[in-house]
């Protein structure tokens, strides 16, 4: 089997190069397609246009792939499944490889019903069913929910995606995901007790204490951002 690459990017020179050289090597790409439309919800389904093979494999520009990434998510395609995606750990950010580490021992990553978008073998003909609005923040969230509605949506446990974590603006990403409906009072409070309780155990892995404060202060941003959502700031 044959596959399209989607790489939507910002600025092709910013993509990981062994991302590509990983790509280049592997008998499984068609074409790789780089697509820069903004914003980022949108370039999904204009690169998936582009492309011409039933299965597409997506990736974020700030990632890693192992060589046998595309066969270890080849095996999960199956009738019904409409997606399949690893979890990626954030190798450049020993305080989010702390977090993950503690969450992953409370419940494994693979096992949860979240997006893990940056590294996905997704059906063409569901990007192309996708009229998402022009968001930047949130965008995976649609695009899982959207996807979700045809089919399965299969997480895999992690195979060695590393994420290359660039830092965003948590106070816009909160704003908009609450405006998108994706916080529901309890699934907020949740995740900001999340954030306050689980890095004081991260410390075991991080050995730091400026774990602690670096979730903490994204915690107060977070709050901000909704905060600024019920408020039409």
């Amino acid at each position: 089997m044959k596959v399209d690459v989607l790489i939507p990017t910002k600025d092709p020179s910013k993509i990981r190069p062994r991302l590509l050289q990983t790509l280049k090597k592997t008998v499984w790409v068609n074409n790789i397609v780089l697509e820069t439309s903004k914003p980022l919800s949108r370039a999904r389904v204009i690169g998936a246009r582009k492309c011409s093979t039933e299965w597409i494999a997506m990736f974020d520009d700030d990632v890693e792939i192992p060589e046998n990434w595309f066969d270890v998510v080849s095996k999960y395609i199956k009738p019904g499944v409409v997606a399949v995606s690893t979890p990626s750990i954030d190798v450049n950010n020993i305080h989010m490889m702390a977090y993950k580490m503690v969450t992953d021992r409370i419940k494994p990553l693979h096992t949860r019903d979240t997006p893990f978008i940056d590294n996905t073998l997704i059906r063409r003909d569901v990007l192309l069913e996708y009229d998402p609005p022009s968001v930047f923040y949130g965008e995976d969230e649609l695009l899982y929910r959207f996807a979700k509605k045809r089919g399965v949506w299969v997480h895999p446990p992690h195979c060695g995606v590393k994420h290359f974590l660039v830092t965003k603006d948590h106070v816009e990403a909160a704003s908009t995901m609450w405006q998108l409906g994706f916080y529901p009072l309890y699934r907020f409070l949740r995740g900001r007790l999340a954030y306050f309780i689980i890095p004081v155990l991260a410390v075991g892995y991080s050995h730091t204490f400026s774990t602690i404060t670096f979730f903490w202060k994204i915690n107060i941003r977070l709050i901000a951002g909704s905060i600024k959502a019920r408020v039409g700031i």
